[in-house]
């Protein structure tokens, strides 16, 4: 009696094993299953809701911005179409207000991007979290159908030989483990699926933060662009008092100006470096440039500037270094002061003459502190920023800041080549 009762309860533990591990294995055919379902169907009902919404959010932003640009486009052709035509006041001030609604549009694209990326961003996360959860659950599979294993492992084989009625249970404990063991790796196998596509989530995630912050920085340079053009419109006007013929002399003036200066340069650029030869400051022989002041905000034009309000009359032969009107401006190498002079189109200004055939102009400043021909050191003051519209000295300028030029051999050169990188 006591010999039956003990098999009976035996084969009771057994069919209690039986079943955990059967519906373990139920779990995670379940799991495997899910995989191969979109999202919004593993999600949870308001989960699925929120990641329907981001979708049609994505795509509704990015269709805006489709829109933005075919107007954008249109406003491209505009623009080029103005430039061809014979200079004007009225047809200046045409390709500035083509440029203003342009630029308006490029950052209200710029905007919706930015939105779009966040909501981009936002889907992902819901899908990180997904598959995080997934991944969890999984994890806690294996280590239940490894424990189940273990403790198969620890029974000796007599025990498992005569701890069972027939020799149909002692096949069954065998199938069973075989079930165990083809369970384990199926789920190992799906969890390492899941790891793979939660780093390829996050890794998604880290490109798409980065795609927001280039989009945040686009933004924040259209800005600065828009509000230039704006005030560009309106210094040329005041600067032609609304005169087709005051238009035509002005012109005239700055074309003149910017050839004299180019004629000049050259002539004087001999003469002053072999004076700076004969000094032997010890930089005689240094081509490389030092920033007239630390350039806190940056650049707003460089040199060429495709963006630069009035490049329908002239091309940007320097680049413009944004500051508070009064910033001391340095000399960015030893060198010889060739002129101080005051025009249309530089305000005033001041050239220095260096060694190697460069040459650096600063112009629009509210003070010049030197004197032709007088020598200045590395750094040394030649005058305080300015370019406040409509103030003495600030010649054509739409805002606050330093117009920094280099020259090689009189001939306007990107500076960029030679300013030192610190």
């Amino acid at each position: 009696m006591r010999f039956i009762s003990w098999k009976k309860t035996t084969r009771h533990n057994d069919w209690k094993r039986l079943t955990s591990v059967a519906w373990a294995a139920l779990f995670a055919v379940f799991l495997m299953i899910g995989n191969s379902f979109p999202i919004h169907q593993v999600l949870a009902a308001e989960d699925a809701d929120d990641v329907r919404f981001l979708h049609e959010e994505i795509k509704e932003k990015k269709a805006h911005v489709d829109q933005i640009n075919r107007k954008i486009e249109a406003y491209k052709q505009a623009i080029e179409r103005k430039q061809a035509e014979a200079a004007s006041l009225r047809g200046e001030v045409d390709l500035l207000e083509n440029r203003v609604a342009k630029t308006e549009l490029e950052i209200v694209a710029a905007q919706e991007s930015v939105r779009a990326v966040d909501a981009e961003i936002r889907l992902l996360q819901a899908q990180i979290g997904e598959a995080e959860e997934k991944l969890k659950q999984q994890r806690d599979l294996i280590a239940s159908l490894v424990r189940e294993i273990d403790r198969s492992d620890r029974q000796p084989m007599l025990a498992l030989v005569f701890g069972v009625g027939t020799f149909s249970d002692i096949f069954g404990e065998i199938q069973r483990l075989e079930l165990l063991d083809a369970d384990l790796h199926d789920t190992l196998t799906s969890a390492e699926a899941e790891k793979e596509q939660l780093v390829g989530f996050q890794t998604e995630q880290e490109g798409k933060r980065a795609s927001i912050e280039t989009w945040k920085k686009t933004l924040e340079a259209k800005q600065g662009q828009l509000e230039q053009e704006r005030e560009s419109k309106d210094v040329l006007l005041d600067q032609t008092q609304a005169s087709e013929t005051a238009f035509a002399m002005l012109l005239r003036d700055l074309k003149e100006e910017e050839q004299d200066v180019t004629n000049q340069a050259a002539a004087l650029q001999q003469t002053l470096e072999e004076k700076l030869r004969e000094r032997d400051t010890g930089e005689s022989g240094s081509s490389i440039l030092s920033w007239p002041f630390e350039p806190k905000k940056g650049i707003s034009a460089t040199f060429h500037d495709p963006t630069y309000p009035f490049r329908n009359l002239f091309e940007h032969p320097g680049i413009d270094l944004p500051t508070p009107v009064g910033t001391p401006v340095g000399s960015a190498a030893p060198g010889y002061v060739a002129w101080v002079k005051q025009g249309k189109m530089y305000g005033n200004y001041v050239m220095v003459v260096h060694a190697n055939g460069l040459a650096t102009l600063y112009a629009h400043l509210s003070k010049i502190l030197v004197e032709p021909e007088q020598f200045v050191g590395r750094g040394e003051a030649v005058g305080l920023s300015g370019g406040k519209p409509g103030s003495p000295g600030a010649g054509l300028s739409t805002g606050a800041h330093l117009h920094f030029e280099a020259r090689k051999n009189g001939i306007p050169t990107d500076p960029m080549k030679y300013l030192a990188s610190d």
